[in-house]
């Protein structure tokens, strides 16, 4: 259809499906037609609008001061707010825009007017720099929530594709990182582009089941094969994997002697639950984890060479948080938003606050990040959170309070001035420098007027 085609009713429906208010007036102020908009915030039919001007609703205290009257004076478009009464009796504040439309003579043949509710600009704009922000951020989000994949860095992204090159085919894949990096949330986005994706996801942590009962965790047993053993045997998880994932995180903490049944079902394709001599064919996609140099710990005589070898056909190592500053502010809108949903909560960080995360090492990575943001959304009481409005002990507890360093040493200053409430002596043992030379590098850098 081309727009010479479209016909009245079709621009009235159309009209209707805006969500935002229109009313078209004659040239002197009488309603001529409302979308569905203004019914539905009115509170009235369309048919009450009929025979009435704007000037009959101000006279009816429906409108306080109508802006269509102010363009009819003045022939021009005007903007401006408009409280109206609802049905209900409820007063609601409008943004409305009146524009003039005139015929061959200059005079004023029509004026439509638009308006919005004040309360939704507000959250119409938080939406837009939310939804800009998000496609601006290269990130990928799962269908189960609890792992998420958020990241804006090249590096990130580099790693990314190849993790999918490397899940695209069965082959073990061994994550090394630090502790936080959040391997088991990549251990699932494999699962989750790889050929067994549709199987289950089987996932144990070695260092958190005690080597007593590892072994039947893994490889499971039967009826009887050992004292305080269900009576109807147990499938194990290696087992329960079969046309999966296995995801076996620390496996650095693995004894040797698990070392070497895991190495023979990796061999084999096969387990053998305790208690029974009958073998049972498993086929599964091993992804293994840890947070300790592999190589280092087979030189302790801790982990089997034979099974470093085995494991180490794709090693991925996933990169610090420190090594990838670029998505750090990323990873603080992402969780500020994900706690401001679960607790209910309107807040958001200051300029000074981001910098100041930003600028710490997190030796807990991740995982570290997110639990202060947690604990800073939760212990503080303004909307805005300031270095001020952060627990006064957070900054101690988590290292941020360092000893000044020669790299932006302007700015280090004026975060610790901020932390102590710009009080010198406790800004000084904070940055670990004399009163005297906090005194000289204030002067140095104009900052004296932020002491007391």
């Amino acid at each position: 259809m081309s727009m010479s085609e479209l016909l009245l009713p079709d621009l009235f429906s159309l009209l209707d499906a805006l969500d935002w208010g229109v009313s078209i007036f004659d040239e002197k102020g009488n309603f001529l037609w409302v979308n569905r908009y203004v019914t539905k915030c009115s509170g009235r039919p369309r048919r009450f609008y009929e025979g009435k001007s704007v000037m009959d609703f101000k006279q009816l205290h429906i409108l306080d001061e109508p802006i269509c009257t102010k363009v009819f004076k003045e022939k021009k478009k005007i903007t401006g707010l408009q409280r109206s009464k609802k049905e209900n009796g409820q007063l609601i504040d409008y943004v409305v825009t009146a524009t003039p439309i005139f015929n061959s003579y200059g005079k004023i043949k029509f004026v439509v007017a638009d308006r919005i509710e004040v309360s939704r600009v507000k959250g119409k704009f938080d939406f837009a720099i939310k939804a800009k922000k998000e496609d601006e951020v290269s990130f990928v989000k799962r269908h189960n929530r609890k792992f998420e994949l958020i990241y804006k860095s090249k590096v990130m992204e580099c790693l990314i594709k190849k993790i999918e090159q490397a899940a695209s085919v069965a082959s073990v894949i061994l994550l090394q990182g630090e502790s936080g990096t959040g391997k088991e949330v990549f251990a699932h986005y494999i699962h989750d582009h790889s050929p067994v994706k549709m199987g289950p996801m089987i996932e144990i942590n070695c260092a958190s089941i005690a080597e007593s009962i590892l072994e039947s965790e893994l490889f499971g047993y039967t009826k009887g094969a050992f004292t305080g053993a269900s009576s109807k045997g147990k499938i194990g998880l290696i087992e329960a994997a079969n046309q999966g994932t296995l995801f076996l995180d620390e496996i650095n903490s693995m004894p040797l002697d698990l070392q070497a049944k895991l190495l023979r079902v990796l061999e084999n394709k096969s387990i053998t639950r305790l208690g029974s001599t009958r073998p049972i064919d498993v086929d599964f996609r091993l992804i293994a984890a840890t947070n300790k140099d592999l190589w280092q710990c087979v030189l302790n005589k801790t982990f089997r060479e034979d099974l470093f070898y085995r494991l180490n056909v794709i090693p991925i190592t996933i990169p610090p948080l420190r090594e990838r500053k670029e998505d750090i502010p990323t990873l603080i809108d992402f969780f500020l938003n994900k706690f401001c949903e679960r607790y209910s909560m309107h807040k958001k960080f200051s300029k000074s606050v981001y910098q100041t995360l930003i600028s710490y090492d997190w030796p807990g990575n991740v995982r570290e990040l997110k639990n202060v943001i947690e604990r800073m959304m939760i212990m503080s009481t303004a909307e805005t959170i300031t270095l001020h409005e952060v627990p006064r002990g957070l900054f101690q507890e988590e290292g941020f309070g360092k000893k000044l360093t020669k790299d932006n040493e302007k700015l280090q200053i004026i975060r610790a001035l901020e932390v102590n409430g710009g009080h010198r002596e406790k800004t000084a043992q904070y940055l670990g420098i004399s009163r005297r030379t906090l005194q000289y590098k204030l002067k140095k850098f104009n900052l004296l007027g932020k002491q007391k």
